[in-house]
Order: structure tokens, then sequence, then C-alpha cells
């Protein structure tokens, strides 16, 4: 599976990214299934800009746009200024489009960027959260926001081995809980696609 990111878009996601640091930016991909054709950067209107990022409401309407003509909103790009290019378990949990690419560049290494593209795949499974909190070593990835992540390479704990039928590892559980007895949970799939830059 590999995204064709023209050249031109993916120096500009670069440069986009280096012009933000130290905060995130953002922004969204126009094109057809896997093929890009054009850039839109977005405003970064998350409270933490520094560790987070949410694509502004005025950009996102576009896809709209994109559709009555034929395209799609078929990629969202976001920095990591100072971590690798892989979704972060905040990235997870804000991945609310399913059929778009994400695509994350990373300027850990100011000289050497790097740009990597995942689907991220929200599965709404029902799982015990307090059995599984009691199990694993969930970490608290935002204020309220916990995570676990289950790598491909990694022994599956029995207390997933039924939930690893349904959904293949890679995969974050996260979980949102207001301090209350209210929890939001969601498993998380993540798979990587190559990228070709014509």
């Amino acid at each position: 599976m590999t995204v064709q990111l023209p050249h031109n878009l993916y120096n500009e996601i670069i440069a986009h990214a280096r012009e933000g640091k130290p905060e995130e930016i953002c922004g969204i991909i126009r094109g057809r299934g896997l093929n890009a054709y054009e850039l839109i950067r977005g405003q970064n209107v998350a409270e933490d800009r520094v560790n987070n990022y949410e694509v502004d409401v005025q950009t996102l309407l576009m896809q709209f746009k994109f559709e009555e003509e034929n395209d799609e909103m078929m990629g969202i790009y976001h920095s990591h200024p100072i971590s690798v290019a892989y979704p972060s378990a905040t990235d997870a949990w804000n991945a609310h489009y399913p059929e778009s690419i994400y695509f994350i560049c990373s300027l850990e290494y100011d000289d050497a960027p790097v740009i990597r593209a995942f689907r991220m795949v929200p599965h709404y499974i029902e799982v015990d959260v307090p059995t599984l909190n009691a199990a694993l070593a969930f970490y608290e990835t935002r204020p309220g926001l916990f995570a676990y992540y289950q790598s491909d390479d990694a022994t599956i704990p029995p207390i997933l081995s039924e939930l690893a039928t349904l959904v293949q590892p890679p995969f974050y559980i996260v979980y949102h809980t207001n301090g209350a007895s209210e929890i939001d949970a969601r498993v998380v799939s993540l798979t990587e696609y190559s990228i070709n830059t014509p």
C-alpha cells in the first residue's frame, strides 16, 4: 500500500513544520484514494499547540468542496517538532477520519526531517476499562486521557487475546475520563503506508 505524495507537497509539509516549530502545525490534503493533489495549510487551534494539534473548522469544511468536484480529503497532516513520526496516543484519540491518511512530519532531527503515513481507524468495541487497567500498563498521555499501546512485535497479553482477534496490532486502547464514573473508550488500529514522491 503506497501513497503518492508529489515531491512539492512533501517539501511543503516539511517547510510548514519548520516554520511552526516549536508548535505543531497541521493541514489537509486534497486528492483521490491514495493520490495526493493539493496541500491546504490549516490553523492549529488546540489549546496546547506545542504538544497537540486540532485543525481549524474552516479548513476541515473544505472537504465538502472537494467532494463537489469529485475529489476528497485524502489526507490530514501534522508535525511532531521533537518526537518521532509515529502516531501518539493523543493522535489516535483524535483520529476522527478513518478514510483519510494521516501524515506525520518529525523534526526530531532538524537536518533530517521524516514524513510517515498512517491510516488510523477507531473501533468502538466495548472494553472493560477497570479490568484492563488493573492488568496492563496504561499511562496518562493528557490530563484525563489514558492509553495502552500494543505493538505488532510484542507478545499479546492473555487479557487481550480475544480483542486481538478483532483488531490486529499495532493498536492503542485509549479512554477518557472526566474524573467521575463516565468513561469514553475506544481501540484505534494503525496501518502504515509507504510514501512515493513522484
